[in-house]
Order: C-alpha cells, then structure tokens, then sequence
C-alpha cells in the first residue's frame, strides 16, 4: 500500500507556522537556567582563585611581610628602628610605618606586647 504525500504547499504552510512558534521556559526551567548560571560562575570563580597568589598580589612582594615579634622590658619603637629598619628607611619613617601597621595611637609598647614590624629583606642593620 502507498501513503500518498501531502501536496508542497500543505509542508510550506506548516513549516511557517512552526517557525513562529516562542518557546518559553517553565518556571522549573528557569530555575535550572538559574542554577546552571549560578555553578559556571563558581567554577570561573574557583579558577581564578586557584591560578592567581592573591595575598601575595596584595603584599606586594614576598620580602614585605610583616614580622611578630613580643616586646621585652626596656624595648622601645626607636630601638626596634635601629636594629630592623632597612638602609634606606629613616628611623622616623620606620616608627611611622610601625604604629601605622599595628594601629598604635602612641609610640609607647610595653612588655609582652606582640607587635609586627615590617620585614626589611635583611633582620638587621
């Protein structure tokens, strides 16, 4: 038995009419759309994370990482100046970066104090 065909413009006709059909997504689509989004975005996120040192972006280089160090009786931020500060930083401008860093509204440390100074490359003059 041979099923006839359909005549062309019967197929021209239906072809038209589903190309004017919208698909418009279910609430529970959306919602996986959302989520879809939501998960390539955590892993761009991670990616990022995972390739890019950001506290040593932050810092700087690796040389300016602060030092902790317990302040001793007698121990005074000059003191520390003369012995920590870097060659080419005065001892002023070390005591500045000092009670900048460990938010010292003074320039009195007293003993047993953890304070941090800025780590010059080399621990001594």
């Amino acid at each position: 038995m041979v099923l006839p065909l359909p005549p062309q413009h019967e197929q021209r006709a239906e072809g038209a009419a589903r190309a004017r059909v919208r698909l418009v997504p279910t609430r529970r689509g959306r919602v996986l759309l959302t989520g879809l989004a939501f998960l390539l975005g955590l892993l761009v996120a991670a990616a990022v994370l995972l390739t890019v040192d950001l506290p040593a972006a932050l810092a700087g280089t690796e040389s300016q990482r602060p030092v902790t160090i317990t302040v001793e009786a007698g121990d005074t931020l000059w003191g520390y100046a003369d012995e920590f500060a870097p060659e080419s930083m005065d001892e002023q401008e070390f005591v500045a970066e000092v009670r900048t860093l460990n938010h010292l509204p003074t320039g009195r440390v007293t003993a047993g104090q953890q304070i941090e100074l800025p780590d010059s490359g080399d621990t001594s003059r």
